[in-house]
């Protein structure tokens, strides 16, 4: 039986409180933006960008306590203070620079870091909404720890020559910096601590099954927004030069990118710890994703053909851009459909009698054959039943030969539902509370990557249970199944009993 979790009291008034505070900063930062001061800094639409992507990470903030994802709570209330900071900064380095007050120095300098904490918890956020361990993981630890250097060095080291007049962050000779290897050094620790979660989710979601897939890739697709954030900026320096844009311009545009990623990315976190596996919801979130890198990648190419003293002529520069969009906007299309339906897929299992463990004896001498050859490590314990003749639940999935055969449910079984790792009966052949943990996330389809994502343990922690967990159930290898799939079915089995 679950246990209920109340949701943090102080956490649901959290979007009013952050509502009131960024609409205090984009009324200040207008009333400087109208006497002649900050910039881009005061523009409207990046203000309000921040502001309301600060309310939205609130909202979500409360939305996960209440469903009992308190970590993913409160990195999501780090992401709103941390887009407050940045709207709060923001007034403070106009204010100070149009006052000529001796603190302009530092409080810009402070202000040209914030936008780094954002990026890295908006990733935090997605990647706990879908973990059901309570350590905090060790690339979390990489990511939080990296990016923290990465804004302290950044405001140390890097002075702005002339604040707000005319020369944007994005232009880099408006930047002194100071020690630059050191920077430089900094800068690639922090792109790869960006990309360390993307990478890791996203193998995990491709390496399980189901519900469990598909809420990983969500988490997976949100994370990827912060990469893709930075990289948008990247292109922004090569629009101003050669590109020939308009630098301030180009600022608003960033500080619209980084408040669009945030939400995505919040939107996404609630989606996931919702278990929300909905085809078209999936395929909104992976194809939102692919077709914003494919818009990268046409306007940084458009970018530099159209460069001012580019050879081609206008109309062979709208010729290849036109072709460009067809190309990669046709592919990401593509492409995306189809992750977005691998994702959300219902794998085919070998069927097995009812099985209990060690003591009932039925069912033992199931062999355990790996299911794909070359790949033992797939899962293939997402039990998927239909409904056969009569109403009856059947399950589906290749025989030995691999040809597909069905046999038909226990009388009286439904469709089942997965269970979440706490309503794992613990009369389940003795097993550990982390081991029913793991044979719960293993039922509802979870490679070994991806219960390590999930439970925050190593994918070696996790082939330790799993052998453990072999033994505990008498499931001996050898035969026509695989052994993965006869502990989901015990699992299920015991589930589902009343209790």
């Amino acid at each position: 039986m679950t246990a209920s979790v109340r949701p943090v009291p102080a956490l649901l008034g959290l979007p009013v409180v952050t509502g009131a505070t960024a609409g205090a900063c984009v009324v200040a930062l207008a009333a400087l933006g109208a006497a002649g001061h900050g910039g881009f800094a005061t523009e409207p639409a990046g203000a309000l960008a921040l502001a309301v992507a600060a309310v939205a990470a609130a909202v979500a903030a409360s939305r996960l306590a209440r469903s009992g994802h308190r970590a993913a709570g409160r990195l999501a209330t780090g992401l709103a203070a941390s887009l407050l900071a940045y709207l709060g900064l923001a007034v403070l380095a106009v204010a100070t620079v149009a006052a000529g007050h001796r603190w302009a120095g530092p409080a810009v300098a402070a202000w040209s870091s914030a936008w780094i904490p954002p990026l890295a918890l908006l990733q935090l956020t997605a990647s706990a909404a879908v973990r059901t361990g309570t350590v905090t993981p060790k690339a979390h630890r990489y990511v939080g720890l990296v990016l923290g250097a990465a804004t302290l060095v950044n405001a140390l080291l890097t002075t702005a020559t002339e604040p707000f007049d005319g020369l944007p962050t994005i232009a880099g000779e408006s930047w002194r910096t100071a020690l630059a290897p050191v920077g430089a050094a900094v800068t690639v620790l922090g792109v790869a601590a960006l990309l360390l979660l993307p990478v890791t989710l996203w193998r995990a979601a491709l390496g399980s099954h189901h519900t469990v897939r598909a809420r990983l890739g969500v988490a997976a697709a949100a994370a990827t927004a912060a990469p893709l954030t930075v990289v948008f900026c990247l292109l922004l320096a090569i629009a101003r030069a050669p590109g020939d844009v308009e630098p301030s311009l180009g600022s608003v545009a960033f500080l619209v990118a980084l408040s669009g990623a945030a939400v995505f990315a919040v939107a996404c976190a609630v989606t996931a710890a919702r278990g929300a596996t909905e085809p078209r919801r999936v395929g909104t979130v992976v194809r939102t994703t692919g077709l914003a890198a494919a818009a990268l990648l046409v306007v940084g190419a458009g970018t530099l053909v159209a460069a001012p003293g580019s050879p081609l002529g206008p109309t062979s520069v709208a010729l290849v851009v036109s072709a460009l969009t067809v190309v990669v906007g046709g592919g990401a299309w593509a492409g995306t459909g189809r992750l977005a339906a691998l994702l959300t897929a219902a794998p085919e299992v070998p069927a097995v009698a009812p099985l209990t463990p060690r003591g009932g004896a039925e069912g033992t001498a199931a062999g355990d054959a790996p299911p794909h050859a070359g790949t033992p490590d797939a899962a293939v314990s997402d039990v998927v039943e239909t409904t056969g003749p009569g109403g009856a639940a059947a399950e589906t999935a290749p025989d030995a030969s691999g040809a597909a055969v069905r046999a038909p449910a226990p009388t009286g079984a439904g469709v089942r539902v997965p269970v979440p790792a706490g309503a794992v009966p613990a009369s389940v052949g003795g097993l550990t509370a982390r081991e029913r943990e793991v044979l719960a996330a293993l039922a509802e389809g979870a490679s070994n990557a991806g219960i390590a994502a999930q439970l925050v343990v190593s994918e070696r922690t996790v082939d330790a249970h799993l052998r453990a967990i072999f033994v505990k159930l008498d499931l001996t290898p050898g035969g026509d199944t695989n052994r993965r799939v006869r502990a989901a079915r015990i699992w299920l089995e015991h589930a589902r009993q009343p209790r």
